[in-house]
This record gives structure tokens, sequence and C-alpha cells, in this order.
């Protein structure tokens, strides 16, 4: 009798289950990166978003205090919403000082928040 060489049919079963086992768990991986590389560039896009209002209330000198909030219209931060708050900071010896606060809603729920203080000198 002559032995043959190759493989039995439970070897080959055993590495295609291992196979899987692995491919699996590098698709895993992948949709985590995917989840993350998207959650980072909301957050992204929301910085950016905040820093664009808070860099149009700087432009537009000493702010009266209240609230406003609206939409963005540009495509890049679409679905986003912001407040503006401004608030009086009551320090003593110093006066006309104003609290900024801009908030970003954006993706599911998520809200970055962007604050700062502003002097009317």
């Amino acid at each position: 009798m002559t032995k043959l060489k190759g493989f039995t049919l439970v070897e080959v079963l055993i590495t295609i289950t291992l196979l899987s086992i692995a491919m699996l768990a590098i698709l895993r991986g992948n949709v985590f990166n995917l989840r993350s590389a998207k959650t980072a560039s909301d957050l992204t896009a929301a910085v950016m978003a905040a820093e664009s209002i808070m860099k149009e209330q700087i432009g537009k000198g000493f702010p009266e205090s209240g609230l406003s909030d609206g939409k963005f219209e540009e495509e890049y931060f679409s679905g986003m919403k912001w407040n503006k708050r401004v608030e009086t900071l009551n320090i003593p010896f110093v006066e006309d000082l104003k609290i900024v606060t801009v908030e970003v809603e954006y993706g599911n729920g998520r809200i970055y928040s962007l604050q700062t203080v502003m002097s009317m000198y």
C-alpha cells in the first residue's frame, strides 16, 4: 500500500473554521475603526462650527446679554444646531465682562461647548 500525501477532510475543515474566525475578528475591528472615524469627523465639524459662531461674535464687538440660536446652512455643518448665551460676569472691582458660551448639537444629540470671556476694553 502506498502512502498518499495531502490533507484530510477534517484538517481542511478545521483550517477553514480557524480562518473564518480570524476574518470575523478583522471585520469587527474595521467596523470599530469606521465608527471611530465618523465620531472624530463629527466632533471636528462641531468644533469648527462653534469656533465660527464665536469668531463671528468676537468680530461684532462687545455683546449684549441674552440668548440666540439657529441652524447652520452650510453643507459641511448640515443637521447641526447652535445656541449662544451671553451673560454678565460679576467680579468685584472689575466691570464690563461677559461670558460667551456657544453650544453646538451634532451627531446623536451630542453637544460641544465653547466658552470665552469678553471685555469692553
